[in-house]
């Protein structure tokens, strides 16, 4: 008979391993089974008791701590059991029945026929969240009766005036000792029957994703809040509307515009020369080189490549020099790696250049960077010509300005002081990040802006901002250096696009100033003298001119114009 080999050994090892894991899993699976209904027998039980508890005390005496109605039992409690912790929380209203007709057309002018109770107990089990949830009626002996107090009912409606279901409505009154949370009905609709009589309701409307909307405290600053805290009287209901809707977003971007720079070199030292061959830097100039017998008859200088970020264009090149007779210095232009520009690129570049270059037909595309050469002969080796500087000009921008602070004010006020100066309820006051980007969530409302430590050159989405609800907006701002009074004017036409090419004069005795409308459609006038006698007049061929007078410019101001 053959003998067990090492590879039987190794499958029958496997098999039995494979048939053991298999039982450890069923066994596993069959305990957490056991546990999870465990913990829900034991969640049904502490509800059922809960429910059991309520329903022995006496109709009147139904209610929770803080609630309305009113009574005795806690809002929320928490017992342990087998290590599990449960948390039990009662929630006790009245309900209308539909029987004998709702709301208004209650036949007998009663809407609360009866208590409804909900018993709700959350635990963890298997890792996971778990609930139990039991709901009751609890109905008086005999006929129903009013509460001896009086109604809130919470309207929650949208920007539109539609009802918002499944808002948080969250009522405080701290004389009352009332603290309690309930949701807006499929109708937007909260009512509670049964609430004692005061003036210090507090209301508190929620939803993720929404904006908020609440009633304000009368104090020595909002003398006349909208709304106040609501009053409740017996036998009478109390009706409050608020409303709210999807949050909208709007990110703000900040940037220094489109400005020209000037590479510039007057050779210090030879720190931003790529290259020399055949000459030297001599009393901050380029030279040729001289070994002691004299200059070489030729030799070439190179800049350090010159890559700007931002690249918008490339403008012009020029060099200072000294020739005396018999010298020359003439300018190439070459791209990264060393390459002239050919002809076809940069007419006459073969040859070189002894004025300033115009370099506005070279593609930033194609060549996104640049650097200077200048060839130097002599045809004397007593005399050398001089390079005394070099600059290459170009455009750049926007770039990104990090960190600036700015504010939105929303229209929409809560109250006002006694003096009749309105309260805002949105004020926002924060700063672009370090890319000069700030993405904002806002309620829907018209915001103005301010912009502090700068002024505003130019706007793409020009303030103020109408923002409905759930939109996405951006917008760009282009700062300068701030001056004392300044004025952006925004022409838009009649859809509120923007308009390019808009001709802006802004105009008082003894002055006038004429400045073209960019693509966002701005016209910036920094440093004007402040007065309320301008003119301002924006036309363009198409469209109608538009004339304002007596306006008042001082500080910073934004002007939207329609043509």
């Amino acid at each position: 008979m053959r003998g067990m080999t090492l590879i039987d050994v190794v499958v029958g090892t496997a098999l039995i391993l494979i048939v053991f894991l298999g039982l450890f899993g069923l066994i596993r699976a069959s305990v957490d089974v056991v546990q999870l209904t465990k913990a829900k027998a034991v969640a049904t039980t502490i509800a059922e008791s809960q429910m059991e508890y309520v329903r022995s005390l006496s109709y009147g005496g139904v209610g929770t701590v803080g609630g309305i109605p009113s009574g005795i039992i806690p809002q929320n409690s928490t017992t342990t059991s087998n290590g599990v912790a449960y948390g039990v929380r009662t929630f006790i209203d009245y309900a209308d029945d539909p029987a004998d007709g709702l709301g208004a057309a209650d036949t007998n002018g009663i809407i609360t026929d009866y208590k409804r109770v909900k018993v709700t107990v959350n635990y963890t089990a298997g890792g996971q969240p778990r609930t139990v949830t039991l709901i009751s009626n609890y109905s008086p002996i005999g006929l129903e009766t009013t509460t001896g107090g009086g109604t809130l009912k919470i309207v929650v409606v949208s920007a539109s005036g539609t009802g918002v279901s499944g808002a948080s409505v969250h009522i405080v009154n701290t004389v009352l000792g009332v603290d309690v949370t309930t949701f807006s009905d499929s109708t937007g609709v909260v009512y509670l029957p049964g609430a004692l009589p005061s003036s210090q309701y507090q209301i508190y409307v929620t939803k993720a994703g929404y904006s908020s909307a609440q009633t304000y405290l009368r104090d020595s600053t909002n003398q006349n809040p909208t709304p106040g805290y609501l009053t409740v009287s017996m036998n009478l209901t109390t009706t409050g509307t608020f409303a709210i809707d999807v949050l909208s977003a709007l990110t703000m971007h900040t940037y220094t515009p489109v400005a020209t720079t000037t590479y510039t070199d007057s050779f210090s030292n030879g720190s931003n020369l790529a290259s020399q061959t055949n000459t030297q830097i001599t009393g901050s100039s380029i030279t040729l080189a001289n070994g002691g017998s004299g200059y070489a008859l030729s030799g070439t200088a190179v800049s350090n490549v010159i890559t700007p970020t931002y690249l918008v264009s490339w403008r012009s090149a020029s060099t200072t020099s000294s020739m005396p007779a018999g010298t020359t210095v003439v300018l190439h232009i070459v791209d990264g790696s060393g390459t002239l520009l050919p002809d076809s690129v940069l007419s006459g570049n073969s040859t070189g250049f002894t004025a300033p270059v115009d370099l506005s037909a070279v593609s930033t595309t194609t060549y996104p960077t640049l650097a200077l050469r200048a060839d130097l002969t002599t045809n004397a080796t007593t005399t050398t010509p001089l390079v005394q500087d070099w600059g290459l000009s170009y455009a750049r921008g926007p770039i990104p300005l990090a960190n600036v602070p700015f504010t939105l004010t929303g229209a929409k006020t809560v109250g006002s002081t006694g003096a009749g100066a309105p309260i805002y309820k949105t004020t926002v006051s924060t700063t672009t990040d370090s890319t000069g980007t700030n993405p904002l969530s806002l309620e829907w409302d018209a915001y103005t802006l301010a912009v502090s430590s700068y002024d505003t050159a130019d706007v793409c989405n020009a303030p103020p901002y109408t923002i409905a609800p759930g939109t996405s907006a951006d917008t760009s701002l282009y700062l300068v250096a701030p001056t004392t009074n300044s004025l952006l004017v925004s022409a838009r036409d009649s859809n509120g696009a923007a308009v390019p090419g808009a001709t802006v004069v802004l105009s008082k005795t003894g002055f006038t100033s004429t400045v073209t409308t960019s693509a966002c459609g701005g016209a910036y006038f920094g440093g004007i003298a402040a007065s309320s006698a301008y003119t301002i007049t924006v036309s363009k061929a198409g469209y109608t001119t538009d004339t304002n007078t007596g306006v008042n410019l001082t500080g910073h101001t934004f002007y939207a114009d329609s043509l």
